[in-house]
């Protein structure tokens, strides 16, 4: 019955006249930034952008996927605390949602994504969430959304230090530091972020404890700018990650198995500003490599999978005027992959890219945009783009969008060779077609927002087992997905007082065009809600998540429950001077001690405790 109302629901993308967001923030409104990533802030016309604020970010547990499981409609699906964690824009896979760190598109060329709990919020400056497709502008995977990471370098005389010491359940502590130093033609900053944790939780309901759960992680940041002329800028940009874990058994299986990942990015980027063009030249690269132990992290015998990726990436921009502007890449990228079960194999693709912005009027503006790849392993599809923005009142702005989107298969679906399963050379690219209509209010403590929208993918990329039980990707029948966001956000001050609030619901159908039948986990409903008050030095909040139920068969006969869970959290300014600050917080996770699974099998821990200090001088 669902596929009956697709037809409806192109039309209500099409016409419905209710409220969307662009760019709202939690909690506050952050001032203006300078980002690396210009095609996020100006060439993201009609796409939903939520930038997540740094008082946020510093109050998370520095892990991503916690904090965007609170803060946005991003769906996890997490093989519990420190396990492996996808993400789902939009009722889609985890390698459709991009991760995109400063410009450049860091899903694995392994198997297509990323795993939120290896990357550490507070190595960042910028959090952002853009829904809707972005194959355009970021490439393969940005199907239902991306995720966008970005570090800010920003001149003029200060040095300032920022230390995070925290201790929480399951005796697991953390600590983060990062130093900046910067005078008005250089820039520097370098951090650090550990975390590991016993994390042996007991299952609630239960007489078991989560065994073989330890994990021990490490980030490590680095950013410089210089000044080499007044309209020359030389950025460079580096992260690595260093993680050891074991991976958890479930309530009906015990587990020995230990992983370790060694990821490594570097960006070196050289910035010419002019009057009336802006050019950026860029060289990247990625390294990737993952060591699997079946027995343990001190067995002899391990799988080993890793990938190297090269990019060279040229970005002109051109300003005809005020209002119009051209912007033109071309990429050219080299990957190599091996491992035990992938045999050494290359791939190279070219890319150029042409986005259109074009302020008509005061009120209207529209973009367009274009992407062409080349590359030997594939038939990649032009992809094109349009979309608009009028402002039929002062407080309210009517959006559209429509893209063609794609991924590609990657390296596991194409050259894996294990036991029981084996790729599949001739996989067509995964493509998109969708629409979304947005609306959005903004009066003077309220900003809301809803964005509706309908996606087609073709020839889907899943693998199945042939008649001899081997495991093989193959191109499927379409799916379909239709939805709506909808954001709101209240912020009152009075006094020495202020009170701030947010809501975030996303509706999801994702179904498999075929059958008829939603997608395995997809929830068809999520909502997630803060209250936070501020009196003087005292702040205090209290967070709230609901997520529906979800298949996890795709014949949708078997079930995980839904659930809700609510966290309380307390904080107090010991010292707020100019030279120094600091701070101390009390957050209680859970409070209502739920029981609930995101994997079927797999608890999540009941109430946790986190104590955390922070310094800034």
């Amino acid at each position: 019955m669902r596929t009956d109302y697709r037809y409806i629901w192109i039309a209500v993308c099409c016409l419905l006249s209710t409220m969307s967001y662009a760019q709202l923030d939690s909690l506050q409104v952050l001032p203006e930034v300078v980002l690396s990533d210009v095609k996020l802030r100006d060439f993201s016309k009609g796409n939903a952008i939520q930038n997540i604020n740094d008082s946020t970010i510093t109050r998370s547990t520095n892990v991503l996927t916690q904090l965007l499981q609170q803060e946005s409609v991003i769906y996890f699906r997490e093989n519990g605390p420190g396990g492996v964690s996808s993400a789902s824009l939009r009722g889609t896979s985890a390698a459709q949602t991009a991760v995109v760190w400063n410009g450049i598109n860091i899903n694995s060329q392994l198997n297509g994504q990323t795993d939120f709990n290896t990357i550490a919020t507070r190595n960042y400056d910028n959090l952002s969430v853009r829904t809707g497709g972005g194959s355009i502008p970021y490439g393969s995977g940005a199907i239902g959304g991306s995720v966008h990471l970005t570090n800010d370098i920003r001149f003029g005389d200060r040095f300032e230090n920022d230390l995070i010491l925290s201790y929480a359940s399951f005796n697991t502590p953390s600590g983060h530091y990062k130093s900046t130093y910067a005078t008005d033609n250089f820039y520097i900053d370098a951090g650090v972020d550990y975390r590991k944790s016993d994390n042996d939780f007991e299952y609630l309901d239960t007489d078991q404890i989560n065994e073989n759960g330890e994990f021990e992680n490490t980030n490590l940041n680095l950013n410089l700018g210089i000044k080499l002329a007044p309209k020359h800028l030389l950025k460079v940009y580096h992260n690595s990650y260093l993680g050891n874990r074991n991976f958890s058994g479930t309530l009906t299986a015990p587990s020995d198995d230990g992983f370790k990942d060694r990821n490594a990015r570097s960006l070196v980027e050289w910035e010419t500003l002019a009057k009336k063009y802006t050019s950026k030249l860029r060289v990247a690269h990625i390294f990737e490599q993952f060591e699997f132990f079946p027995s343990g992290l001190e067995a002899d015998i391990s799988t080993i999978g890793k990938a190297n990726r090269f990019t060279a990436n040229y970005d002109f921009t051109y300003r005809f005027s005020k209002k119009t502007s051209l912007k033109t890449i071309v990429d050219y990228t080299t990957i190599a992959g091996d491992g035990t079960n992938i045999d050494r194999s290359t791939r190279n693709i070219f890319s150029a890219v042409a986005l259109w912005n074009h302020k008509l009027t005061d009120k209207f503006s529209y973009g367009a945009q274009a992407r062409q790849e080349v590359t030997q392993n594939y038939d990649s599809p032009f992809l094109f783009g349009i979309s608009a923005e009028y402002a039929l009142a002062k407080a309210y702005t009517l959006s559209i969008n429509a893209s063609q989107n794609y991924r590609i298969p990657t390296f596991n679906d194409i050259y894996w060779r294990g036991a029981g399963a084996v790729g599949n050379p001739d996989l067509l690219p995964e493509t998109t077609n969708q629409i979304e209509v947005g609306h959005r209010v903004n009066l003077k403590n309220l900003e809301v927002g809803l964005q509706t929208y309908y996606s087609e993918v073709q020839d889907l990329i899943i693998w199945l087992p042939n008649g001899q039980g081997i495991w093989s990707p193959i191109n499927v029948n379409a799916t379909e997905h239709y939805g709506a966001e909808l954001q709101a956000q209240y912020r009152y001050s009075f006094n020495k007082h202020t009170l701030s609030a947010r809501g975030n619901y996303a509706y999801t159908q994702a179904t498999n065009k075929e059958t008829g039948d939603q997608l395995i986990f997809v929830p068809e409903q999520k909502i997630t809600g803060s209250l936070a008050y501020q009196f003087e030095r005292w702040n205090a909040y209290y967070q709230f998540s609901y997520t529906d139920e979800v298949f996890t068969t795709s014949d949708n006969t078997v079930t995980l429950a839904d659930y809700a869970v609510s966290n309380l959290g307390i904080e107090y300014g010991l010292f707020n001077k100019k030279e120094y600050k600091l701070n101390l917080a009390l957050r209680a996770n859970n409070i209502f001690n739920k029981n609930y699974q995101t994997v079927a099998f797999r608890p999540n821990p009941g109430r946790n405790f986190l104590i955390q200090t922070t310094y800034k001088f």
